[in-house]
């Protein structure tokens, strides 16, 4: 550090203004990402809302990502790369990634592409020279004993969703879509009356929609955008009271803070932990940290939870957003803190959204013996 930079730094701090600290002066210790996975065709859920001929998916399925998607996914890969190049290093090593995903086809799929594009083989690792590509070990737990990504599969949340559901303050902000819901009945033959039923006509018509099929006639642009609002306010549910924003986007900032505490501990510290999931996860972390974007993740969206520490051992926290779409990073800034953050700081802020083990791990205690036994059976998920 400059004599001049030092003494600026010195006045900053005297003068009680937040801390800051230019990126030069910063190590990289760990990275962290949670992405959602590319373009997809609709699931099986959302076609049971709209009687058409589910041939035109063909040949990829229900629920599964379409080219453009995989793409998608392997430009964050490209992406992180670039971006992370010296700090990764050019030779794969298994104890430096860590790579989990949801228990569906569409997100291990996706992160295998996020792995194909962050690594390629070096010389002395090419084991086919007509493949520039490397087989990486991937994670996953049965989406019935998820606790990291499947929240909305929990009894206790799915309760007390129902219950923020029925309060006075969201039954009124669905008010005005009453005749937007109407129509929705009319048009799918369901009895589509709040906004989780809304929630999945909306992620239908945005799957068909990525994939350049024709919407209904009755979807123009005004209807499209008001289910967009209606999505909004499905997310604000679903994060509701302070139980659920733990369960829900508490679980992947803990993870995100037991990780680097865990890191520390190893013999060879990891450089970084990859998470493939939906854009749920990205809306709990949205809503738990009062954060601006994305209001409604895109496919290829991901956060990044960087790790960093300072000349003199202090630790900070920085988070990035990239949207997939325009591929440009942008830093957040969380509310009580800086970009770059000091890791107490950072903590002091989530605390309350830290969930106990008891609430993390309470899935378990809600297993049949027959539900334990048919959690890795081989049963296609198209939802």
């Amino acid at each position: 550090m400059s004599h001049i930079k030092l003494i600026l730094t010195i006045i900053i701090l005297m003068l009680g203004f937040p801390f800051q600290l230019v990126n030069t002066e910063l190590n990289l210790e760990l990275v962290q990402v949670l992405f959602r996975h590319g373009d997809r065709t609709p699931r099986k859920k959302e076609i049971s809302m709209d009687h058409h001929d589910i041939t035109i998916y063909e040949p990829w399925g229900l629920a599964q990502l379409t080219n453009e998607g995989k793409m998608r996914e392997y430009r964050i890969g490209t992406m992180l790369r670039e971006r992370y190049d010296e700090f990764l290093g050019s030779i794969y090593h298994p104890t430096d990634v860590y790579a989990y995903s949801s228990d569906h086809d569409r997100t291990k799929m996706s992160l295998q592409l996020v792995l194909a594009g962050l690594y390629h083989p070096a010389s002395i690792q090419t084991w086919n020279k007509n493949l520039s590509w490397m087989p990486i070990p991937t994670y996953y737990m049965p989406e019935k004993v998820d606790d990291l990504l499947k929240p909305d599969l929990s009894p206790l949340y799915i309760n007390a969703v129902k219950e923020a559901r029925n309060t006075e303050d969201i039954l009124q902000k669905i008010l005005p879509y009453k005749d937007l819901l109407k129509l929705l009945s009319e048009k799918t033959g369901l009895n589509i009356t709040t906004s989780n039923l809304a929630y999945e006509i909306y992620n239908q018509l945005a799957a068909k929609k990525a994939m350049n099929h024709l919407l209904p006639k009755w979807c123009t642009d005004e209807i499209y955008k008001k289910l967009q609002e209606i999505v909004n306010i499905e997310y604000e549910v679903r994060s509701y009271t302070p139980f659920l924003r733990r369960l829900n986007g508490g679980t992947i900032i803990k993870r995100f803070l037991d990780n680097i505490k865990i890191n520390e501990e190893r013999d060879r510290p990891r450089k970084i932990y990859l998470y493939s999931g939906h854009e749920v996860n990205i809306a709990a972390i949205v809503r738990a940290l009062n954060l601006i974007e994305p209001e409604l993740p895109p496919y290829g969206c991901a956060i990044i939870f960087e790790k960093l520490k300072d000349p003199n051992g202090r630790t900070f926290i920085r988070m990035l957003f990239w949207n997939g779409i325009t591929e440009e990073l942008k830093a957040y800034k969380i509310h009580g803190c800086d970009e770059i953050c000091p890791i107490e700081t950072y903590v002091d802020i989530v605390k309350d959204l830290l969930p106990s083990d008891e609430e993390v791990y309470h899935k378990w205690d809600h297993l049949s013996k027959k539900e334990l036994r048919q959690l890795y059976e081989e049963i296609p998920n198209l939802n």
